[in-house]
């Protein structure tokens, strides 16, 4: 009788739980706690039912009890450890799990949550072990393949990554994800023809699978394959027009020069997620210094580490506390200037392994004043820009990484200067605009390279001849500017272009292009990459710098002129076309500045032909690039300090964010 009694009240309950009416079936479990409190099944239900009350510390007693009245009871393990999960208490999970695993060591899901813990902790070799663990019970489980795939990529593996991701296509009914991961591996493998064939693969398995479309229009310009690009352009500027979700802002900034379209793709991409907190209230009554938090996944050997690591030690920290928090690969020991940038700070943290949400309620507790991101929309699909969406900081700045609006409300302000965004433009910025005086862009003082190459052949250059030279990433390479470039080579014999070796499909597609339009191919020579010392060094043998557009030059530019090369350039209308006159502005060079692609030839043409005027403005930027303020970062950091305390000023009186003019 008892049993029926029992029974028929657990129906009832788990019905009242099936329907969500949780406040009904609490009142019910209540009411028949004393007759069933030995009863594992019925403290399960009622652990359930309090969970989601969020009465967590109820809940978890009531799982424990049921495991105590039954040791054996694997569900009760089972939402206890989701439970534990839900919470973010790892450990807690953890040791539920093992002993879950002592009762059931085939069960294959408990060696995959083991994983993705270790994951989250990212203690990677025993999250591998645990993926592995699980995939020796059920070869076929997805989601620990999924899992594992990830571990591979994080400990650069990515051919084994690939490997994993061709058993989820046999496997998985679903395989759009599949595709898109592989797409992003071969991204690092600078493979675009294969991550173009396998974004083409996702797109047509779903059409309406967000950004893709620009995926695959991307890839197509990192091999400078320009067949059919203007159709598409025109194809991706009515679907934007459209509201449609088709283009990464950063891949827009490469393909059009129009600061209104960008503000369009950006405001398109950032509604793309919803912050879970973008309201939080900050207190006022902090600390006495102001709180800087710099986000980046390039706190390393990268082109905006080069530029932004002496600023983060330049630092006033009687004034400034300096706080690093870095989302980008493993810590490498061997990277020097990581090294570096990592002693920099007041606080560096490490939160590749935190979710969004995690990294927004850390910095929050550490009351951060000033977030600074240096990525905005860079980084594709996998860019962290939730962080600023759900409101880190009372006052939120975009900085450096993404010449462009990132279309967001929750960015206060974008650091710039007159020439990259003219007022004029102002309207096509969500943000505010802070206004450095010279040039928005920071760099290391001029220093004596410790490496010094010898004549042209050390570097591959043929001797006794003009050197032209681009090394700008080939997807800022298209045809019109490549065009005006052979034409250039035609006009002023005895020259060759000195290009980066980006890869092998660009560069082919480069020299078939370039004899189309009837140049001998073998006037392109490719240079490898080299550490940026030695870059510097060899670019002493070139003589004209040829920007692209409309996304320029921009850490190439500064490095040209270190080495007082003479950069030509086009200024259009967006940020990203008008970085080196920027550049070129802050040293008094503006005659090298240009407004439209014949302008661009004819100046180029002019100074290639004249060597008294080449030199005569190397001359020119040997000595403003040590009068001026390019290459004087003490001078920039105070002047951004100074920008950080006018805007904390103006947010301790209550007033809106307003745009700044030093």
């Amino acid at each position: 009788m008892y049993n029926l009694i029992m029974k028929t009240n657990i129906n009832s309950i788990s019905e009242l739980l099936q329907k969500k009416r949780f406040k009904e079936a609490k009142i019910k479990c209540e009411e028949i706690f004393e007759q069933n409190m030995n009863n594992f099944i019925f403290l399960n239900i009622f652990a359930i039912i309090l969970f989601q009350l969020k009465e967590f510390e109820d809940a978890q007693k009531k799982w424990k009890q049921s495991i105590k009245a039954n040791p054996e009871y694997l569900d009760a393990y089972s939402n206890l450890i989701n439970a534990y999960l839900n919470l973010g208490k790892y450990d807690e999970a953890l040791i539920y799990i093992d002993n879950a695993t002592k009762i059931a060591p085939k069960n294959y899901e408990l060696y995959h949550k083991k994983g993705n813990i270790f994951l989250k902790k990212n203690k990677l070799e025993e999250a591998l072990k645990n993926f592995e663990k699980a995939l020796e019970i059920k070869f076929d489980h997805v989601p620990s393949l999924r899992s594992k795939v990830i571990v591979l990529k994080k400990i650069n593996k990515p051919i084994d990554a690939l490997k994993e991701l061709d058993k989820i296509l046999l496997y998985d009914d679903d395989k759009v994800k599949a595709y898109m991961q592989r797409a992003a591996i071969y991204i690092s493998l600078k493979n675009p023809l294969e991550a173009m064939r396998n974004f083409e693969k996702a797109y047509s398995s779903q059409p309406n699978i967000p950004f893709v479309y620009g995926d695959i229009i991307h890839e197509k310009t990192k091999m400078c394959d320009w067949n059919n690009l203007d159709k598409e352009l025109q194809m991706i500027k009515k679907k934007i027009n459209d509201n449609e979700k088709v283009i990464a802002p950063f891949i827009g900034t490469t393909l059009f020069d129009s600061p209104e379209l960008q503000l369009k793709i950006s405001e398109i991409w950032a509604c793309r997620n919803k912050p879970e907190n973008s309201k939080y209230i900050f207190s006022k009554n902090r600390s006495n210094k102001i709180k800087l938090g710099y986000f980046s996944a390039e706190f390393r050997s990268h082109a905006m580490g080069y530029l932004m690591n002496r600023i983060y030690d330049l630092h006033d920290k009687s004034l400034f506390e300096v706080y690093g928090f870095y989302f980008g690969p493993p810590i490498d020991s061997k990277d020097k200037l990581q090294k570096k940038i990592i002693n920099s700070f007041d606080k560096f943290l490490d939160v590749n392994h935190l979710s969004d949400h995690e990294i927004a309620n850390l910095v929050r507790d550490l009351e951060i004043d000033i977030g600074i991101d240096l990525m905005g929309h860079t980084g594709g699909h996998a860019n962290r820009f939730t962080i600023f969406q759900n409101r880190v900081a009372p006052i939120q700045v975009s900085f450096l990484g993404f010449p462009c609006t990132t279309g967001s409300k929750c960015i206060d302000y974008l650091i710039a200067d007159k020439t990259v965004i003219p007022k004029k433009f102002q309207k096509f910025y969500s943000e505010k605009i802070i206004y450095l005086p010279d040039t928005y862009q920071p760099n290391e003082e001029i220093k004596k390279l410790s490496f010094d190459h010898k004549s042209k052949s050390s570097v591959g250059l043929p001797e006794n001849k003009f050197i032209f030279c681009c090394f700008n990433a080939h997807q800022k390479i298209n045809l019109k500017i490549f065009k005006i470039w052979m034409r250039i080579l035609k006009e002023r014999e005895n020259s060759i272009f000195w290009l980066l070796k980006d890869n092998e499909l660009s560069e082919n597609n480069l020299k078939r292009e370039a004899d189309n339009l009837g140049v001998d191919p073998e006037r392109l020579v490719f240079a490898k990459k080299l550490e940026i010392d030695q870059h510097l060094s060899r670019l002493k043998f070139a003589d004209l710098f040829l920007d692209t557009y409309p996304y320029g030059a921009h850490t190439t530019c500064s490095n040209a002129l270190r080495m007082c090369l003479p950069v030509i350039t086009l200024a259009g209308d967006s940020f990203a076309s008008r970085v080196s006159a920027s550049l070129l502005n802050s040293i008094n060079l503006n005659e090298l500045i240009t407004n439209d692609l014949k302008s661009y030839e004819k100046l180029a043409l002019n100074i290639s032909n004249d060597k008294k005027l080449l030199n005569e403005i190397k001359n020119k930027i040997k000595l403003y690039s040590t009068k001026k303020n390019l290459f004087k970062p003490d001078i920039f950091t105070k002047n951004l300090e100074k920008s950080y305390k006018m805007i904390y000023e103006n947010y301790l009186n209550d007033h809106n964010p307003k745009e700044i003019e030093l």
